[in-house]
Order: C-alpha cells, then structure tokens, then sequence
C-alpha cells in the first residue's frame, strides 16, 4: 500500500521526449494542428499573460509558421455549447466549466448554452438529456459547436452515435480534457465510487447508480469505440490538459501522483494519450490540470485560492479553438 501511494520521481516528466500520441499519430489518423492553434492562441492572449509557450507546450514534431486563421463573424454561423464533466452539476456554478467565457463569447454576439446533465449520471443517460436539449432548439439556428468537459466527451459521443438525428445540428465537437479512452483511475475507484462516492447525498444533484464510474473506464471507453467509433462523422478537436509538475494544483496533486507511476504526462485525472479521439484533430497541450482548463476556482472559491494553479487564458483557449475550428469547416466545404 505505501508503495503504491509513493510519491513517483517527477523530474522523468521531460518536454524533450514527445508523448506516445506523437510517435503513432499517423497510424491514429490524427491530424496536428498545433502550429496553426498556437498562432491563434497567442494572437489573442490578453495584455499581461504569461507567455505563450507557457500556456501551450511546444513538444517535438510540431512544426514552424503556424498562421492563425482569418474567419470572418463566427458569432454569426455558429452557437457554441459547453458540456460539463463528472460532478460538475453537484457543485452548481463552482463546477460549471468555462463559466467565465461565456460573457466573453456573448459580447462577441456568439449565442451560448451551458447544458444541464446529471453530475452523476451514465454517459447513456446524459446522451438522452442531450438529445432532449438540442432537439428544443431545432429549426432555423445555425449549427453549434460543442465544448466537451472531462466526462462530457464520452456523453456527447454517446448523443451522437444514439441520437443521429438530433445530432445534425452539431457542426464539430471540442474536447477539453476529454475523457475519450477513459482513465486507468476509474478501474482502481470504481468499488469505492460505488460503495460511497455514488449514494453520497450532495445538494446539486441526485444520486448515481455506479454505473456513471464504469462509463469512464478505459475497457468501456476502448469497446465504445471499436464498436461505434466509424459512425462518427463530427469532427473532433483535442484540446488536452497537460501540466508541467509546479502547475499541477493541490487538489489534483495526489491522483496525478498515481497516475504518474503509469506516465508523468497526465492532468490528474486523465493520461495524455486518453483525451486524444481516434482520427481527431489534435490542437495541442495546454499547462493546465484537469480542473484549471476548464473551472475558474480561484474565482468561486477566492479563499482557497492559494491550493489552485488556474490562472489560466480560457478565454483564449476556447476562442482560438472557435477560429481554428471554424476555419477548418469553411476548407472542409470547399
């Protein structure tokens, strides 16, 4: 027991050495295009923030003269949505991701929906939920771009492998820390979820079932995808969480230890290579931990403020993806 809570050497976390991702890309038939996001990311970065090679890491084989790409009005052909992750809802709005982009995006005229699911509901459960939302807002709006949070990716796949025809309106989906081929974490909680973690009363939100932790393990998540991976046809971006060591807050310190003792390139809940889809398009590696990508805590909770390394460019983050994005359909349609 003591050797397996035992702190990992962390200096074997090294940004010369590329993850795994790297060296099997092309058999992965993912697409890079981390030089063209970091050229849209640091083009909108905000007077005084940390320097752009601190809020992307710039790893081996990522190429030179990325250009950010010249979009036009986005506000003006696509909505955005944002779907939280595992807990979110049992925290109210201290877990809502990107809460603190939303009044950026609207001030740009984009229309936003942060979407309701169960913190402790199945990925198929949530799917529905999903399907019910979109399918309020059908008819006549432009298609919607998707921000997934964490264990909002394997929901949303879910929503669109299950409900094709509500899922029209999805023009690309964004992975953010996605928990897309699960986590080795969930396998070794998953008795202890179920015996406590799921029936544990929380003000926001209704008990789970157990079965909301099996969602996330990485022999569910790899099956889902042999098995409806190739229905997919909404592109998918892959933003992942991947902190340098001293960026890793408290509150993720110990899990990212654990896992740590399988690769030291994880945020704390979910390795490098698993927030990666099968021929997704890669936007890069954010120095953020699982929570600081996503979730102003420092915001929420200016107490605790000192446990959290969350002074994170968000803002740019999801606004760069947009561009990125949005550039990508606009080629794809020619």
């Amino acid at each position: 027991m003591l050797g397996a809570c035992a702190s990992p050497p962390l200096e074997i976390f090294s940004e010369a050495t590329p993850p795994t991702v790297l060296t099997t890309i092309e058999n992965a038939g993912v697409k890079d295009m981390r030089a063209v996001y970091r050229a849209a990311v640091c083009s909108r970065l905000p007077i005084g923030a940390d320097a752009c090679d601190d809020v992307l890491l710039r790893l081996p084989g990522e190429g030179e003269g990325g250009a950010a790409p010249v979009v036009g009005n986005a506000a003006a052909r696509y909505r955005i949505a944002f779907v939280p992750g595992f807990f979110s809802e049992c925290f109210g709005e201290v877990g809502e991701p990107f809460r603190d982009v939303v009044p950026t995006l609207e001030a740009e005229g984009f229309q936003v929906d942060l979407l309701d699911v169960p913190g402790r509901g199945t990925s198929a459960g949530n799917a529905r939920r999903i399907a019910e939302h979109f399918a309020r807002g059908a008819g006549g709006q432009p298609p919607v771009i998707v921000f997934a949070y964490s264990k909002g990716l394997p929901d949303v796949l879910e929503f669109l492998a299950g409900h094709p025809d509500a899922g029209r309106q999805v023009a690309a989906v964004v992975s953010v820390a996605g928990a897309a081929n699960g986590s080795p974490l969930a396998g070794r909680v998953e008795g202890a979820y179920r015996w406590l973690g799921a029936r544990l009363p929380l003000p926001g939100c209704e008990r789970g079932s157990g079965e909301e932790i099996r969602d996330l393990r990485r022999d569910v998540r790899l099956e889902w995808w042999r098995r409806y991976g190739n229905s997919l046809s909404v592109p998918i971006f892959a933003l992942v969480a991947a902190p340098r060591p001293e960026r890793v807050s408290a509150i993720t310190r110990f899990s990212y230890e654990r896992l740590a003792t399988v690769d030291p390139r994880n945020d704390g809940k979910l390795l490098w290579t698993d927030q990666i889809a099968p021929r997704s398009h890669l936007l890069g590696y954010a120095n953020a931990d699982h929570y600081a990508i996503a979730i102003p805590l420092s915001e929420s909770l200016p107490v605790l403020s000192p446990a959290f390394h969350d002074d994170v460019p968000r803002a740019a983050l999801v606004r760069a993806a947009i561009d990125v994005v949005a550039a990508t359909l606009r080629d794809r349609a020619r």
